[in-house]
């Protein structure tokens, strides 16, 4: 596996706008200096029932054996690519670097047992068109794990010891396809918000997305009245000199990572600190802030 802190500004995977100095293309020459890591397929005795084969069978089917460790152990031509983050969100990504762990993580996501938390700060506001054309339904969950139905307004004061639960289909605009709505069409799209704290009209939110649409959080969060501070597609432009003008992207950090490595299948959580742009903006406009994105993940987590 390969564990990467994406910086904010750079696309994960070229495409027609940008073919050059994406993160992709960052990684491979990386890789191409490391060079192969001196794995060999282990020397294994044969099968049982392979004893009563002829002597050139057993040497093929030990020949293919082999040829198989290779293709499902061996490193890839190329890491696997199977998450992305937004050009201007930054934090952890993974990447599977051999047959085998890209298989292993798949399994993960499809199985929704990966754990993706996200800091992200909002402000009250959003376009006309992010609001939903079905309903947005909004739950709070207990700490019991029982939920009740709850409104935006929870968005106001920090969660304590509950979270809330976002569930709306995602769809791509029909008016703008590259940014998506709530709406009629769209999939199944689950996202679960945590207020850590609130001061001067902003929130910062503990945010997992359950499922993995695109724009999912920025899209869901819109939505909801509440776009995240700085997002130059689903945020209304902000005035001239007010806190909001101070960011060049959006306020949207991947900070946690928990999944099983392979081949271990250990559960084990990868952080990236805060990146310094999104951090001399808290500590500027945001002080209470500070405190919350510095603490361990696992502090969050219990609380």
């Amino acid at each position: 596996m390969l564990i990467v802190n994406k910086p904010a500004g750079i696309v994960i995977h070229p495409t027609y706008k940008y073919s050059d100095g994406t993160l992709w293309n960052l990684l491979l020459a990386h890789l191409a200096k490391q060079g192969g890591d001196d794995w060999h397929p282990p020397e294994l005795p044969d099968e049982p029932e392979w004893a009563r084969a002829p002597l050139h069978v057993r040497e093929m089917l030990r020949q293919k054996r082999i040829e198989r460790l290779w293709k499902e152990d061996g490193l890839l031509p190329r890491p696997s690519l199977l998450h992305r983050l937004d050009k201007d969100t930054s934090g952890v990504v993974a990447l599977g670097r051999t047959e085998s762990s890209r298989r292993h993580i798949i399994r993960q996501f499809h199985d929704h047992t990966i754990v993706k938390r996200y800091l992200a700060v909002v402000q009250q506001g959003a376009p006309d068109w992010a609001e939903p054309n079905v309903p947005l339904i909004v739950l709070r969950r207990h700490r019991d794990g029982s939920e009740s139905t709850a409104d935006a307004s929870f968005i106001l004061a920090p969660s304590g010891d509950e979270s809330f639960v976002l569930d709306g289909p995602l769809q791509r605009d029909p008016d703008e396809r590259r940014r998506c709505i709530v709406g009629p069409t769209g999939q199944v799209a689950t996202t679960v918000v945590k207020v850590l704290t609130v001061e001067n009209g902003f929130s910062l939110l503990d945010v997992r997305p359950v499922t993995g649409r695109t724009h999912q959080i920025r899209a869901h969060l819109a939505a909801l009245g509440y776009a995240i501070v700085g997002d130059q597609t689903y945020a209304l432009p902000p005035e001239k000199n007010t806190p909001a003008a101070a960011l060049s992207r959006q306020f949207l950090h991947a900070f946690s990572l928990t999944i099983r490595t392979y081949p271990e299948n250990k559960v084990s959580t990868f952080t990236a600190p805060l990146a310094n742009d999104l951090a001399a903006w808290l500590a500027c406009y945001f002080p209470a802030a500070m405190h919350h994105v510095s603490i361990p993940i696992e502090e969050i987590e219990q609380s």
